[in-house]
């Protein structure tokens, strides 16, 4: 009979503690929020980006690689800052594909339809043929 007694205590204290019930108007906290859609920042042509030039002395010594740029476009759509990533191992190759990415011209990334600030990386694969 105890445990029964107690029981009965108790629902009265949970049905106070139970949470109102929404107005009918007012918004359900409980609703599924929609997925916010995203676009990422890019190069808005690559005609427009300029091709870097394969530098004289890295031909001269036969120098490959690939340079990993990691970069930062502003929600203007400027370049705000970039560095290299992952080098190629050769400094100019380097310094090429880094200056190359500076004359490039972007389109901001996107939120909700609304630009803003992104980061992104970009390879330059230097070969000779």
């Amino acid at each position: 009979m105890r445990p029964l007694c107690l029981l009965l205590l108790l629902l009265p204290a949970l049905a106070s503690a139970a949470p109102a019930a929404p107005a009918a108007n007012a918004p359900d906290q409980y609703a599924p929020k929609f997925a916010r859609i995203t676009q990422p920042a890019e190069i808005l042509s690559w005609d427009l980006c300029p091709k870097p030039g394969y530098p004289r002395a890295s031909i001269r010594n036969e120098e490959t690689g690939v340079v990993t740029l990691g970069f930062t476009v502003a929600a203007s759509g400027h370049l705000l800052g970039a560095t290299v990533a992952r080098s190629s191992g050769f400094p100019n190759l380097d310094n090429a594909a880094y200056a190359a990415l500076t004359r490039c011209r972007f389109r901001p990334a996107s939120l909700d339809g609304q630009p803003v600030q992104a980061s992104m990386q970009v390879q330059y694969v230097w070969t000779l043929d």
